[in-house]
């Protein structure tokens, strides 16, 4: 269940800125055999992204790994913890063509900082309405790779989130789970990617609708299969997730498709939400089926909007069957998941706006920003308030 937020503005978010091995498949995900040797023709990706050199780049040659149970990076565990940005709800993917929003990767960048957070997941460079725009965009991949760089420059680490190719497809009038229509563009991004050692791994696309039969959940893994092959085909360096799942508590023993595509040779990561009761009522099963099958469990994405209340729930209605305020719920997920060996997780969003509908996390949210400090993966790098430096509070 990904929220939507309104946009706040291009204005405003500068104005805050300037502050501071394979198997054969079969039926309609069969690969295409030239699919892992040709890529897409998008230039703007036509060569292996070189980082200015500077920073962490030390990093050269080390990849984020798993030992089974828990990330590491060279030879030493780690916990990634982070946040998804992005630029807003209605026309707030037009951003990423703007060639004014490394500006914004930068504030989001400094306000994760802050917080001690090591890992950045941008994500909605495409919508599914929006019939312009087009893959090959050289601004859009020029503003990853910004993001990408200067997440290394920093020291951070990046998830490689692709699910936006499939808001591209279905503005297009494609069908964004036939995997014919993937395979090219995974490849070209990974040819793209694989020597950056801050891509800490890839997530291909979650959220899929539960499947209700047994045919249906043979194509869905299926689709997953295809996919996660596909990728690790094309750049065996870095982890791979097939994507972060919800309503998984609708599975059944005659549909168990999270534990098949959990269970993928090359899906390293075992990816889920986290929004509703059900969802953590779930958790201690993911986790334990993860350990059984020797994959990292990781809360790719979770929250809950601000009008729930910030340290204290407001007494409205509940949020997803969700009783609490927003600080109470998130050291919920994090506590609840860290004892279970969550690998990392990742809230969503940070940014600065305050309404009650918006998910977003900053230091205008203090009791939620205080707990995301009190799970923080590394040390917060010190007090300056970008929000507020904005807001001219």
């Amino acid at each position: 269940m990904r929220p939507e937020i309104p946009f706040i503005g291009i204005v405003l978010v500068m104005f805050v800125a300037a502050c501071s091995s394979s198997s054969a498949h079969t039926g309609n995900n069969t690969p295409n055999p030239d699919a892992n040797i040709t890529p897409m023709n998008i230039p703007a990706i036509a060569k292996p992204l070189q980082c200015a050199q500077g920073g962490s780049s030390e990093r050269a040659g080390t990849f984020v790994q798993s030992d089974g149970a828990h990330f590491t990076y060279d030879h030493k565990p780690l916990q990634l913890n982070g946040y998804t940005f992005y630029p807003g709800g209605a026309g707030g993917t037009a951003a990423w063509r703007s060639t004014q929003f490394t500006q914004y990767i930068d504030s989001m960048i400094a306000l994760g900082a802050q917080a001690g957070q090591n890992l950045i997941r941008p994500t909605d460079f495409w919508d599914k309405s929006d019939t312009a725009q087009q893959v090959e965009d050289p601004t859009i991949w020029h503003n990853l790779d910004y993001t990408v760089c200067a997440a290394r420059a920093h020291g951070m680490f990046v998830v490689m989130d692709v699910s936006a190719y499939k808001w591209l497809l279905m503005s297009h009038g494609q069908d964004p789970t036939n995997a014919n229509l993937w395979q090219t563009f995974l490849v070209a991004v990974a040819d793209h990617y694989r020597n950056e050692p801050s891509i800490a791994f890839y997530s291909i696309s979650g959220e899929p609708d539960p499947p209700k039969t047994a045919e249906a959940t043979k194509q869905l893994v299926s689709f997953y299969q295809t996919l996660t092959d596909t990728l690790y085909a094309a750049d065996p360096n870095h982890l791979i997730t097939a994507g972060g799942f919800n309503h998984m508590e609708e599975e059944t023993p005659q549909t168990p498709w999270w534990h098949q595509i959990y269970a993928l040779p090359h899906n390293d990561i075992a990816g889920f939400k986290t929004y509703s009761q059900h969802d953590l009522s779930l958790m201690p099963a993911i986790g334990h089926y993860a350990q059984s099958i020797h994959k990292i469990a990781f809360d790719d994405e979770f929250g809950m909007p601000q009008g729930q209340g910030d340290a204290d729930f407001t007494g409205g209605a509940p949020y997803n069957q969700i009783t609490t305020g927003r600080a109470q719920f998130f050291d919920n997920v994090y506590s609840t998941g860290q004892g279970l060996g969550v690998g990392g997780f990742v809230f969503w969003n940070m940014g600065c706006q305050v309404q009650d509908s918006s998910f977003e996390v900053s230091p205008l949210t203090p009791a939620v920003w205080q707990a995301i400090i009190n799970h923080a993966a590394v040390s917060p790098t010190g007090n300056a308030d970008i929000c507020q430096q904005a807001s001219g509070l």
